[in-house]
């Protein structure tokens, strides 16, 4: 499709939205506008394929058009306006879920990304295409699966795919465009993330991070030593991920403390076991003062912690790892560490030791780490 005719569509598709959408006629937004936050002028749309592909009215068709640097994993629509996150959802177009026992009227289960039609969407990491092609509701899927078991997911693409199944592709490699194709309230990227047994978890924490959950194979994790837990030391990170995964099943939410242990260089069974001492699994925890959900983070401290939605189980957990990992840098031990999560860490600098207090909570913490330390199968 040359630029013109994009335009030309764009331009079609945007007055056709207006008739069925009153919401977007009356917001301001526009798919080739100047003053909405989903519009592009035709310049400025003429500028983002450029910077994208090179050259005004092309895109990058293969390996050999990207970048060498283009490596590890990153997002597949730069730049683009994130309109719905991972997790729980009022948009009752998405399908209802039950996730680690609890049921959700609808849930979302990947990022969806809006930019306007044609707009190129990249591969967020090198990999294998196993899938691409239309689902059964119409929406066109582009599906790639990578040398760490996780598989990405690209839907709503526009049908005219850059990537056929069996195709190795890099990392930023363009697979196609941006469409309006199956069920969508605009144009926009549904982008997924799944684990290798195909359980979906939120992108966003690896997109921070800059690489797929494994794909970076951590020679080493921090957490408790096998001969004195309250002693901090650097694990092996296959080893630790072997154990924790081991156990996962008896693991509420087990997916994600495990990406949010990763993300943060520290044990998931530790974590986990944190989270079963703050709140006993239980996202909708909430204690008289004020703390909240799995890690019962505080409202400024969670804040201070890039979480915007404390609710959120993903973000409360990567919150929950990234507080008790800079805890456990600071102090040096298991036991301080964690004794400066519960009691706070000026209570524990000035004390100099683990508050009496803290005891019974951090044997807790322990027991139920070492419960999942058993040879791995």
């Amino acid at each position: 499709m040359s630029y013109s005719d994009c335009v030309s569509r764009i331009s079609e598709l945007d007055s056709w939205i207006r008739t069925i959408d009153p919401n977007w006629a009356t917001s301001g937004k526009s798919l080739v506008g100047t003053s909405g936050q989903a519009g592009l002028s035709n310049s400025s749309f003429s500028s983002v394929l450029e910077s994208l592909s090179g050259t005004t009215g092309t895109y990058a068709t293969s390996a050999n058009a990207v970048s060498s640097a283009s490596i590890g994993f990153t997002s597949p629509l730069p730049g683009a306006q994130l309109t719905q996150a991972f997790g729980p959802t009022s948009e009752t177009l998405e399908p209802s879920a039950t996730v680690d026992d609890v049921t959700y009227a609808h849930y979302h289960n990947g990022l969806d990304l809006a930019a306007p039609l044609g707009t190129p969407v990249l591969a967020a990491a090198s990999g294998t295409v196993t899938f691409a092609g239309k689902e059964s509701d119409g929406a066109v899927v582009v599906k790639i699966q990578h040398a760490d078991g996780y598989t990405t997911l690209y839907a709503h693409l526009d049908p005219s795919l850059q990537v056929t199944v069996g195709q190795q592709v890099v990392a930023g490699q363009v697979i196609g465009q941006v469409g309006m194709t199956g069920v969508t309230t605009g144009p926009h990227l549904h982008f997924g993330l799944y684990t290798s047994g195909g359980t979906a978890i939120d992108p966003s924490t690896w997109l921070s991070t800059g690489h797929l959950p494994d794909s970076a194979s951590p020679a080493t994790l921090i957490g408790p030593s096998a001969a004195d837990p309250s002693t901090l030391t650097q694990v092996s990170g296959s080893a630790a991920l072997a154990r924790f995964d081991a156990a996962s099943s008896r693991i509420p939410y087990a997916a994600q403390i495990r990406s949010a242990a990763v993300a943060n260089g520290i044990d998931p069974s530790l974590l986990a076991g944190l989270v079963y001492a703050e709140s006993d699994f239980d996202p909708k925890s909430y204690s008289s003062c004020g703390a909240s959900g799995l890690c019962q983070l505080m409202p400024g401290t969670a804040a201070g912690l890039g979480v915007t939605d404390i609710w959120d189980v993903q973000q409360n957990l990567n919150g929950g790892a990234k507080y008790i990992a800079k805890q456990l840098k600071a102090f040096g031990r298991v036991d301080l560490a964690l004794a400066a999560y519960n009691a706070g860490p000026g209570t524990v600098s000035s004390l100099g030791k683990v508050p009496d207090a803290c005891s019974g909570y951090i044997a807790k913490i322990l027991a139920k780490w070492q419960s999942y330390q058993g040879t791995p199968s």
